[in-house]
């Protein structure tokens, strides 16, 4: 997928980007492929159901809204549970990714949140093409959340998340990058 921007403050004009299909160019003249977060065709790059193992129970949530701002995009997962209004059991699952563009190389940083129900489970920031900064996240060590609680996205979810991360612009990530977003306890924060 690519991401083009186009704000004076990040002052793109008659800058060039590179593209995982070609070379185009920003600015007064137009682009010869429009796949960018303002376009509605990305979407069927996000998986249609997330699964989470939280307490070591498994939810499921499906694809809802999607939101996209100036500079973020918002997606929320709605629960598959019969019955949402249990105790304990968060409705919504949602990514909140933010977009800064670095003008000194030419690349794209995410910032990732994922709010579960009200809890903030986990905040991380990606460069390409495999840096990932854990802000933080809710799991075995975690300083915000001493109990040990456990929330990871299950491996089928984690693999389909990594895929669509990978759709940016020289992303190169594996699941040996997401050990903090996974339900088995080898995460050592710094």
């Amino acid at each position: 997928m690519k991401y083009l921007k186009k704000f004076e403050t990040y002052n793109l004009v008659d800058k060039t980007i590179n593209v995982k299909k070609g070379t185009y160019k920003v600015g007064n003249e137009k682009e010869t492929d429009k796949n960018t977060i303002y376009d509605k065709s990305w979407e069927s790059y996000l998986p249609h159901k997330f699964s989470v193992d939280y307490h070591n129970k498994k939810y499921t949530y499906t694809k809802g809204n999607i939101m996209i701002n100036e500079d973020m995009v918002q997606i929320s997962y709605e629960s598959d549970e019969e019955s949402p209004d249990t105790p304990g059991i968060p409705e919504t699952l949602e990514f909140d990714i933010y977009f800064v563009k670095d003008v000194s190389n030419d690349k794209i940083r995410l910032t990732v949140d994922i709010t579960f129900g009200d809890l903030m489970a986990c905040e991380f920031s990606v460069e390409p093409p495999n840096l990932i900064k854990v802000i933080e996240y809710t799991s075995y060590h975690s300083k915000f959340d001493r109990s040990d609680t456990v929330f990871a996205l299950s491996n089928n979810s984690l693999n389909k998340f990594i895929n669509f991360l990978n759709k940016f612009d020289d992303m190169k990530l594996s699941i040996n990058d997401f050990d903090f977003l996974d339900k088995y306890d080898d995460y050592q924060p710094n």
